[in-house]
C-alpha cells in the first residue's frame, strides 16, 4: 500500500510552462490590438488575410490571432525546455499566468485600447 510519502509524482515544470505560455499568448493578443490602434503600419501588417491569404474570412483579427498563437507556441517550447524535469512553485507561475491573461483580456476592450488611439 502506498502512502502519500511514497507516491511518486511527475515534476510540475512542464505544466507551469504551458500555463505561463498561455498567459504570454493572451497578453500578446491584447498587445497586438493596442499596437494596431497606435500604428497604421503595424495595423496594415497585421492584416494577414489580405497580405498573406492567412485567416481568410477572419478579418482584422487574422494577424493578431496568428501572432498570439506564435507567441504561445514559441514561449511554450522555450519554457518547456527550461522547466522540463523540474519541480517549481506552481502557485507563482499560476499567478503570473493569470495576471498576463487578465492584462491581455483588458487590452482587447475598446474603452482601454482606444485610450492609445492617436487622434
Amino acid at each position: 500500500m502506498q502512502t502519500p510519502e511514497t507516491v511518486q509524482t511527475k515534476p510540475n515544470g512542464p505544466v507551469a510552462a504551458v500555463f505561463l505560455a498561455a498567459g504570454i499568448g493572451s497578453f500578446v493578443m491584447g498587445l497586438m490590438v493596442v499596437l494596431a490602434v497606435i500604428s497604421a503600419d503595424i495595423n496594415n501588417f497585421l492584416k494577414f488575410d489580405a497580405n498573406f491569404g492567412l485567416g481568410s474570412g477572419v478579418g482584422p483579427l487574422s494577424g493578431k490571432g496568428i501572432m498570439a498563437i506564435l507567441a504561445f507556441l514559441l514561449s511554450w517550447v522555450v519554457l518547456h525546455l527550461a522547466l522540463r524535469g523540474k519541480e517549481v512553485k506552481f502557485g507563482t507561475f499560476l499567478v503570473i499566468a493569470l495576471a498576463l491573461v487578465a492584462g491581455g483580456f483588458l487590452l482587447t476592450f475598446p474603452p482601454v485600447f482606444e485610450i492609445f488611439h492617436a487622434e
